[in-house]
């Protein structure tokens, strides 16, 4: 026991002079402190590169080829609207205005006309003959006859029916003149009808033309001073006070769906065959007259 002990004290100071003596620097387990102090590892830092922004690169646009258009014309600004335009004036054919030739007006006559035959002229003292080709007076015509006379003056007499002569040629040429210089009056007329209508509206009746109902009132001469003034103004110009015949009672009516006033007049006016006889009604609402009308046709006085 004590020689186990003696080695274990025996090995134990051999490894201390060991570890004294001969343990080289930096080895040492048990005597630490003869150690040399580890000097501290110097690590060469490399010096910390400067940051730089980070510029994000932008590619440039496209470049879009500019086009350059052509200028374009200048706008015209619209025009302002006409009114639109009236109808054309429609008239009747001769033959609805003779009656298919049977009543020719009085006023066509007396005329020259060329024999299509032969005409034989009566006389108190004997006869003479007028050939096919000649001349005569057409003085009248009654139911498609008509009543010749070899000259304006004569009184023989001879009859022939009415394409006996060149009456219908004649009056067929007049018609188409008149109608074309009538549709030039009727748009002279409508243009200054637009004028008097503007003008009638701001004039109010007085009570010497309409009374308290609206009635229209006569005068002393037995007409009525609402429907004259209407003439006068040039609401319609197919009428003149000068050419009215007769004057009727005014008569209760729907005027414009509202209740009024028609006065008929009886009057002249101007035709292919001279001034006929025709009539007409003015009809009134409120005092005021809104329109004249042919009774017959039923169509606007010019």
């Amino acid at each position: 026991m004590k020689s186990l002990f003696y080695t274990i004290l025996i090995l134990g100071g051999a490894f201390l002079a060991y570890d004294y003596f001969g343990a080289p620097p930096g080895k040492k387990l048990v005597f630490k402190s003869l150690n040399p102090t580890a000097k501290p590892k110097v690590v060469a830092v490399k010096p910390a590169e400067e940051e730089k922004p980070v510029v994000q690169e932008t590619k440039p646009a496209p470049v879009k080829p500019v086009v350059v258009e052509a200028p374009k014309p200048a706008e015209k600004a619209p025009e302002p609207k006409s009114a639109p335009a009236k109808a054309e004036p429609k008239f009747e054919t001769i033959e609805a205005l003779t009656g298919n030739w049977l009543k020719i007006p009085a006023s066509a006559f007396p005329r020259e006309v060329k024999l299509v035959q032969d005409a034989m002229f009566k006389m108190s003292v004997g006869s003479s003959k007028i050939a096919a080709g000649g001349k005569a007076y057409a003085l009248s015509a009654d139911n498609g006859v008509i009543t010749l006379a070899p000259t304006a003056a004569s009184p023989a007499r001879a009859q022939l029916p009415i394409d006996g002569t060149d009456l219908k040629a004649q009056l067929n040429a007049s018609y188409e003149k008149w109608k074309i210089t009538r549709a030039e009056e009727l748009k002279a007329i409508a243009a200054s009808k637009q004028q008097s209508q503007s003008q009638a509206a701001d004039v109010g009746p007085s009570s010497s033309e309409v009374d308290a109902g609206g009635k229209p009132v006569r005068d002393s001469a037995g007409g009525y001073p609402l429907l004259i003034a209407s003439m006068k103004r040039g609401q319609i110009t197919e009428i003149k006070p000068e050419n009215v015949t007769s004057w009727q009672d005014p008569q209760p009516t729907a005027v414009q769906g509202k209740p009024g006033w028609a006065v008929k007049v009886g009057c002249n006016v101007k035709t292919v065959f001279g001034m006929q006889p025709t009539e007409a009604q003015a009809l009134v609402l409120n005092g005021k007259v809104m329109g004249w009308y042919y009774t017959g046709s039923g169509e606007e006085v010019p």
